[in-house]
């Protein structure tokens, strides 16, 4: 049994792990599992409709190790982060399958300093998840305890947001949002209004299945259409719990996690604040970029896929600013993890400095052309157990040289298959992906 993937974990809402009895096993193991002291549990939540009765479930269960719980309702991911670390928490949670679709949910833990738990950890909690559920164990109810409303301090949240760039910035600029009917529908709004902007709002309509629906940062298309028509200055998409964007320029060009590092980075080092000249990245990251930060003189690091990977190597690297092509940004300095606002702040703030438009900002580099397919699997084979796939994977990278590159693995969340591939020739890369894709299926099904 593996529960923990490369966000916590994450399923369909109606299937096990996120039966009742499982999730109150796991709000007990991992309340028996903290070592700190403090106010107790921190929960959020995004709008997906089994988001309530996973939270009371996880509730009882943390309840049941003595531990009390304070409920900040409906909010972003990074929010729980920034308010572990600024409050006397021993612990927080968020109930959030991020871009996933509705009937998916998911659980991400964090330590009391606002950090998502390294691996180590996690396998502690499985082990201990699996001895519970092997031995059909019963751990103790405690008694009632009473729990606390977080809805006050969601405030300080805000005001470090704001805290972040100059009042009233966006005074006479026309942003487009999409909130993805997701956590950021409430405070990305009252911020960008509060910084003045003359905001056109789409998708902040929760209903608790509509969240991500051909909407937010996997579906960019209505953001560029109505950037384009009602020429706004730029636009944002937030996925569901709103610790990923991806932004759209003043022309409606789409521009990703890619784009967001390049001008970071670039703007960074003009000021002498990107430390120790370093950017990190993850596997995912277009050649071109990497192409562009090497005539910049930028080092770049590359980490596995995953924002708490992307951190890491913050730390080791001693560096500020990192991220992931799918908008995972983190702004080290600010922040400990990706935060989707967070990220359209920063940009905003450059943008408005430096007088200029996203589409100005985003043509010091060209992206290669890049195929990504994701095929459903049946098994999650080794790739090292697939000789076949591995040999055609070899003869292709040695095909592209130094212009271009293969990535093939299995998604950490959702069984399937991820092959990339990046070129020169669009055509010749997508056909070169599907024949990976057909062999792979192949081999896996024996």
């Amino acid at each position: 049994m593996k529960l923990f993937g490369t966000d916590g974990i994450r399923g369909n809402a109606n299937e096990f792990p996120f039966d009742n009895s499982t999730i109150e096993l796991l709000g007990y193991v991992l309340a028996k599992n903290i070592k700190s002291k403090g106010k107790g549990i921190l929960i959020g939540r995004d709008t997906r409709e089994s988001g309530l009765r996973i939270f009371k479930f996880l509730q009882k269960g943390i309840n049941s190790a003595g531990i009390k719980v304070t409920n900040l309702g409906v909010v972003p991911t990074p929010a729980v982060s920034y308010l572990l670390k600024t409050n006397n928490y021993q612990a927080g949670v968020v109930i959030s399958a991020s871009h996933n679709p509705y009937h998916d949910n998911g659980i991400k833990f964090f330590n009391s300093k606002g950090m998502k738990l390294s691996d180590s950890v996690e396998n502690k909690l499985e082990q201990e998840i699996t001895i519970f559920l092997n031995g059909k164990k019963k751990f103790p109810n405690t008694g009632k305890i009473k729990n606390l409303s977080g809805k006050n301090i969601i405030k300080q949240y805000k005001r470090f947001l704001l805290s972040t760039v100059p009042a009233n910035m966006l005074k006479g600029k026309k942003i487009v949002v999409d909130c993805a009917n997701g956590a950021s529908y409430k405070i990305a709004i009252d911020i960008l209004k509060k910084l003045k902007a003359n905001l056109i709002i789409l998708n902040n309509k929760p209903t608790g299945k509509n969240i991500n629906l051909k909407c937010g940062a996997l579906h960019t298309e209505q953001v560029s259409e109505v950037v384009k028509s009602k020429k706004a200055f730029c636009g944002f998409a937030y996925d569901g719990d709103a610790d990923r964007i991806i932004c759209v320029d003043d022309k409606g060009m789409i521009r990703d996690g890619d784009y967001f590092l390049a001008i970071v980075a670039k703007y960074l080092k003009e000021k002498k604040q990107l430390k120790n000249n370093t950017l990190v990245v993850t596997v995912m990251a277009n050649i071109g970029l990497l192409k562009a930060m090497k005539e910049l003189d930028i080092t770049t690091v590359t980490s596995k896929v995953g924002d708490r990977y992307v951190y890491q190597d913050l730390i080791k690297h001693k560096a500020i600013l990192g991220g992931e092509q799918s908008g995972h940004i983190i702004f080290k300095n600010l922040l400990d993890t990706g935060d989707g606002i967070l990220s359209s702040l920063q940009l905003l703030k450059i943008l408005v400095e430096k007088d200029v438009k996203l589409s100005d900002m985003s043509s010091f580099f060209t992206k290669y052309p890049q195929v990504l397919i994701n095929e459903k699997v049946e098994r999650k084979i080794p790739f090292e157990n697939l000789p076949k796939t591995s040999s055609l994977i070899r003869d292709i990278e040695s095909k592209l040289g130094s212009n271009g590159r293969v990535l093939a693995r299995y998604s950490g969340t959702e069984n399937l298959l991820r092959v990339m591939i990046e070129g020169q020739d669009k055509t010749e890369i997508e056909k070169m992906a599907q024949s990976v894709i057909g062999l792979a299926k192949q081999e896996i099904k024996g």
